[in-house]
């Protein structure tokens, strides 16, 4: 089965989601990683030497669980609600018809989740709409939904959880080819990415019981409403 995952830059899906694809790695599921921007702005280097290496950075991430990764190459911060946005995202939902699809929260703060979220929902019906021209079929069933939790996990309250014990080492790893932005949140945050992550992790593992956790929530619409777990 495949699952994909859609950040709007090259680390959001390794802070908030990397755990829950390694869990799902492990099933034996296709990982696909979708970056929409190209991090022009991650603040090391000017911005065209700056796209090179967080391209570079996303490539060595996906690369630690097998995940094939799409690079859309949008502007960084210049994500736009637009028709031809959401038509990219429709093709590759309809090409990967995933069960599963991974997204940032509509609540983000950053300008570009928020998009990528919005985007993201609404290219549910067009990727089911059989009549629609498309390079691709329409899937069979509308993937379900899941929304992954904002950067410190401000105003987001997690429906499920999923056990990252087993997976947080991978996470970190993924993590750790961020290179440039490691240095960022030292410089400019006086943080530790690396330790940042892991304290999150182990308090959304405090909340439901376990030692380290991710925390998400659905979609709740026409559609997206079934009685199974999907999360692994």
């Amino acid at each position: 089965m495949n699952i994909l995952a859609i950040g709007a830059h090259p680390d959001d899906l390794e802070i908030s989601g990397a755990g829950t694809l390694a869990k799902y790695r492990q099933k034996d599921y296709n990982i696909y990683m979708v970056c929409v921007t190209d991090g022009r702005y991650g603040r090391t280097c000017e911005p065209k030497k700056m796209i090179e290496i967080r391209k570079t950075e996303a490539f060595e991430s996906a690369a630690v669980i097998d995940a094939e990764l799409r690079w859309m190459g949008y502007s960084d911060l210049g994500i736009e609600e637009n028709l031809a946005l959401r038509n990219e995202i429709v093709e590759i939902i309809r090409e990967i018809k995933p069960e599963v699809i991974i997204t940032h929260d509509p609540s983000s703060f950053n300008p570009d989740h928020k998009m990528v979220s919005k985007t993201v929902s609404e290219s549910l019906i067009p990727c089911i709409t059989t009549t629609l021209e498309s390079k691709y079929s329409a899937c069979e069933k509308m993937p379900i939904l899941y929304f992954m939790s904002t950067v410190c996990g401000t105003g987001f309250f997690p429906e499920q959880y999923v056990d990252i014990s087993d997976t947080l080492e991978t996470k970190l790893e993924m993590l750790s080819k961020h290179k440039s932005q490691l240095e960022v949140y030292t410089k400019y945050e006086s943080r530790d990415l690396l330790k940042f992550v892991e304290a999150k992790a182990f308090t959304l593992g405090f909340s439901c019981g376990i030692k380290y956790a991710e925390g998400f929530r659905k979609l709740h619409t026409w559609g997206q409403n079934i009685s199974r777990r999907v999360l692994p």
